[in-house]
């Protein structure tokens, strides 16, 4: 085989540089992402990544010392109080650690704290790691996750799209509110969040390829078991994701078993094997869990948290926590960086039709995704095609094809990880922006549906493609900037309190403000 000529090289490069090829633009664009993700962890510092908690690192030295409470042990005299749990004793506690029978525990899912420890011992690491780098490797996962989905989806349900517009939803996705906001403040609060979610899109992309291949086969079933295998560490994470998982279960078996045929529901039964077998493996592992720490298989160590918040749920706070995480302002300023979700606004956080409910307080910032995430604006358009056209089959007595169907399951699977997964935080007391981490992902990928769904149906005449490629631009590129500023505050002002050099520098340059502060 004749060797090739350097200048055959160079004129292959230059191809490569003029039309570069999607997965390669889809990678820098990620890679780009996971540069914003080090510059607000770090607090601008690049290295030296600023700690706010170690809870992960405590509970994994317990691991690799044998036992299942935190290797920091709590006061004696905490201990020895008969009431340990009162706020007079404030001063002793853990903040959020579940005081049991003389040792500290954590009621958030051991996943992150267990591959923090395999990865101590894989690299021998001895010092104590912050929260801050297992929330940021979580993140990795998670913008991993919904890059490669984006893809295939894309590639196989809207091929003929242009990889600008792909490459504008990898962007969205990977930046918008509060993913920057959860980097802004990262502990074991936003490492149960973040991973939780990124193992529900892994196990979405699994379950993708068991959909699109809907048959038997290695891949097939590999597809259903890397599925199961994700939304089981999903649950270890955050067991609230229960009722996501067990809806995204049978989405996902009534598709992959689908079609047609007289044996569709053997082919459903053994796909629900395949899928089951590992989420029920990992269940029973967590409920073990908590009968070795709590003597109760359904404990989770909740009701022995050091906290004077009493978190109760109520069916009346639905309608306040509704409007905060769908449509609760956020403050416009001309400081950098120009978009703030606001601290404590009292009775200010709803508007004057919606009543406070009689034991729901505002304290933590929110901004609702309508407001701080534009692109999810284009779930108008994910709803209205496909629903039309599944309608029209339907009265027509037609079985969709499989792409089609494909189609649907993922529009449902979609709305499950965007929506669903919020359903256990609506009742409960108190609204807070890092809980949107639960949804934005699933939110995001439906949008991102959305604009290619448009680009399709107008992409006939050439103006028309090239408004709902500028428009999809807008809407993602606002998204951006409101989820990279949100980022910067944090949820304690993070470069405020870690960078303030350069946040007066970036503030000094950037501000319109004739005068501020």
């Amino acid at each position: 085989m004749p060797r090739r000529k350097p200048k055959e090289y160079l004129l292959a490069g230059l191809r490569v540089l003029r039309r570069p090829p999607r997965w390669l633009v889809l990678a820098l664009v990620a890679l780009a992402v996971e540069g914003v993700y080090v510059f607000i962890v770090s607090a601008g510092k690049l290295t030296g990544w600023p700690t706010y908690v170690t809870y992960l690192n405590f509970q994994a030295e317990g691991f690799r010392a044998g036992h299942l409470h935190l290797s920091l042990e709590p006061p004696a005299a905490l201990v020895a109080s008969p009431h340990p749990l009162d706020p007079a004793n404030a001063s002793l506690w853990y903040w959020d650690a579940s005081l049991f029978k003389g040792h500290f525990y954590l009621y958030w899912g051991p996943v992150p704290a267990l591959l923090l420890a395999v990865v101590k011992i894989l690299f021998r690491i001895r010092v104590e790691v912050g929260d801050q780098y297992p929330v940021f490797g979580l993140a990795t996962l998670q913008l991993l996750a919904g890059t490669v989905l984006i893809a295939r989806v894309a590639r196989r349900l809207c091929s003929g799209l242009p990889t600008t517009l792909v490459a504008i939803g990898v962007a969205a996705f990977g930046l918008a509110n509060p993913t920057l906001y959860n980097l802004g403040r990262a502990g074991v609060y936003e490492a149960a969040i973040v991973g939780g979610h990124a193992f529900l899109l892994s196990g979405l992309l699994f379950a993708f390829e068991a959909v699109w291949r809907a048959s038997s086969g290695r891949l097939y079933r590999n597809g259903l078991l890397g599925a199961g295998v994700c939304w089981a560490l999903a649950l270890g994470c955050r067991v609230t994701l229960a009722p996501a998982v067990v809806l995204l279960f049978l989405a996902t078996v009534l598709w992959a078993g689908g079609g047609g045929g007289a044996d569709r529901w053997r082919r459903r039964m053994v796909a629900s094997i395949w899928l089951a077998a590992p989420v029920a493996i990992g269940v029973a592992a967590l409920l073990a869990y908590n009968k070795a720490r709590f003597e109760s298989w359904f404990d989770f160590g909740r009701h022995y948290q050091l906290t004077w918040i009493a978190f109760t749920a109520n069916a009346a706070f639905i309608p306040a926590n509704l409007y905060s995480y769908a449509l609760r302002p956020l403050v416009e300023s001309c400081r950098f960086p120009f978009f703030f979700a606001v601290e404590a606004m009292g009775d200010g956080a709803l508007p004057k039709w919606l009543h406070m409910p009689p034991g729901y307080y505002v304290y933590e910032q929110v901004t609702g995704f309508l407001v701080a995430v534009p692109w999810s604006w284009l779930w108008i358009v994910t709803l209205a095609i496909p629903v039309r056209s599944s309608w029209r089959a339907w009265r027509d007595r037609r079985v969709l094809d499989p792409q089609s169907a494909t189609m649907v399951w993922a529009i449902l699977a979609f709305l499950i990880v965007g929506f669903g997964t919020l359903v256990v935080e609506l009742p409960l007391l108190t609204a807070t922006m890092r809980y949107l981490g639960d949804a934005v992902g699933g939110i995001v990928l439906g949008g991102a549906l959305g604009s290619w769904l448009l680009y399709h149906r107008l992409r006939q005449r050439v103006i028309s493609r090239r408004l709902v490629i500028a428009g999809c631009a807008l809407l993602a590129l606002a998204t951006v900037v409101i989820g990279i500023a949100l980022g910067f505050e944090g949820q304690y002002k993070h470069f405020r309190l870690f960078n303030p050099r350069l946040l007066d520098k970036l503030d000094a340059r950037w501000s319109v403000c004739r005068h501020h502060h």
